[in-house]
């Protein structure tokens, strides 16, 4: 527990957190009283967004039929909103009392991993070559750590897609979206003379920007190869040239007025809101997106709203096509749970959760699951669902990057662009302040 108790240090636990918490041992005690298989299952999907949202649709759906098929397992559940799953599951790791499912996200799988909280499920996915080979590559990436699977993907696809409104690309002569910078930075000269923001931006909770613009335009000027260097300390930098003009690109958009001044200061959906009220001819974003212009767009807007991503840069090593993506949630199974009936029984009903018929429905309902769900009736999507699913399809899948960095880059990434976004510090500043946080994470002992 010592070892544990010092690498959670930055996992904030209130000692109310942790005594309304901890029922791991009551339930244990309640499975082996009797011969019921008892499972307890804690997560971030709800009833209340079935038919709002493609994931907690499929991931429930799931959850019901293995349920109907198996109703001498004993499931209990904890559904809960997303911010309170965080701390719950942070104060549950650091007291050593997790349940036996639960969801780690891909940044926090690294800890988890290092500390034990979770089991190895090579053995358990090589019983089960069917299932496990159905995942789309790269999607059991973030959830492997030296050659071993600890995660279950959920969903995938990109972090960047760009949302745009062909009617206003049009009326300023572009037919598409545009193909080359020097085109869109002309779009956005000419938007702005109508008083429209090229894109709409909204980093105030920080992350954004590294989700969607960071890690997609470094991949369109470095290259994947770049990325793997950085990850694996092979002599990349992020003082290197590509990487400054990466930020460049988004500090000139934000100088030159195409984005909403207010950028920091404002959420997605903030950012979205404006797309909708016409104030934005675009917004990038992933493709969970897809479902909100859908649901709530005016239909004027959805109409209009096609689906594009950045344009390759001139002399760029990275597939113009790419998108920065893969999965970024995973189900994970406490390490305490032994080999045997239970676990089976686990295995069986994260099958039945994410698995291929999990993955049909949520992309019949617009989502895009990290396994591959085959052919599904596409018929059901809205244009825009489909445009979305089939660019994430077609886009080679590039590392996001507040995934894979260790959490002092990432802090210093999503806090250091936000200044440059504002103009209080430059490129440069931001990319030397990153290399240094970069090193001081390999020199630790």
């Amino acid at each position: 527990m010592n070892k544990r108790s010092f690498m959670l240090g930055l996992m904030v636990v209130a000692s109310s957190v942790l005594s309304a918490c901890g029922s791991g041992e009551n339930e244990e005690s309640a499975a082996e009283s009797g011969n019921t298989i008892t499972i307890s299952l804690m997560h971030r999907y709800q009833e209340s967004n079935i038919g709002k949202s493609p994931e907690d649709t499929a991931v429930l759906d799931g959850l019901k039929r293995f349920r109907e098929d198996y109703p001498d397992i004993e499931i209990i559940e904890e559904q809960l909103q997303n911010e309170d799953y965080s701390i719950k599951a942070q104060a549950l790791a650091a007291a050593d009392d997790m349940p036996d499912v639960f969801i780690v996200p891909g940044s926090w799988m690294t800890n988890f991993v290092d500390n034990e909280i979770v089991l190895p499920l090579e053995k358990e996915l090589d019983k089960r070559p069917e299932w496990r080979d159905g995942y789309r590559a790269g999607t059991l990436d973030a959830g492997t750590r030296e050659g071993q699977i600890y995660g279950i993907p959920i969903a995938a696809g990109p972090t960047h897609l760009i949302y745009y409104n062909a009617d206003m690309f049009e009326s300023i002569g572009y037919d598409q979206f545009p193909a080359s910078w020097p085109d869109l930075m002309d779009a956005g000269d000419k938007l702005a003379e109508k008083g429209i923001n090229l894109f709409s931006y909204g980093d105030k909770s920080k992350g954004y920007a590294m989700s969607s613009w960071i890690s997609a335009l470094t991949d369109r000027i470095n290259g994947p190869e770049w990325t793997e260097s950085i990850l694996n300390g092979d002599g990349a930098k992020f003082t290197d040239e590509g990487f400054i003009q990466g930020i460049g690109i988004m500090s000139e958009l934000a100088k030159a007025g195409y984005l909403n001044k207010d950028l920091n200061s404002v959420d997605n959906d903030t950012m979205v809101n404006y797309y909708f009220e016409g104030r934005s001819a675009a917004f990038v974003s992933g493709i969970w997106s897809a479902m909100n212009i859908v649901n709530n767009a005016p239909d004027g807007i959805k109409a209009s709203t096609r689906v594009a991503v950045f344009p390759g840069v001139e002399n760029g090593l990275g597939n113009p096509l790419s998108s920065s993506g893969g999965a970024g949630v995973y189900y994970s199974v406490n390490s305490g749970v032994e080999a045997g009936e239970k676990l089976d029984a686990i295995m069986t009903m994260l099958d039945y959760m994410t698995g291929s018929d999990s993955a049909k429905l949520m992309a019949e309902v617009g989502g895009f699951p990290a396994y591959d769900p085959g052919d599904f009736d596409t018929g059901k999507l809205h244009p825009v669902a489909l445009a979305a699913y089939e660019a994430s399809a077609a886009a080679d899948a590039t590392k996001i990057f507040d995934l894979w960095f260790d959490a002092s880059i990432v802090e210093v990434l999503n806090t250091g662009i936000q200044g440059v976004m504002a103009g209080s510090r430059t490129p440069e500043q931001l990319a030397e302040e990153t290399q240094q946080a970069y090193e001081t994470f390999l020199n630790q002992p």
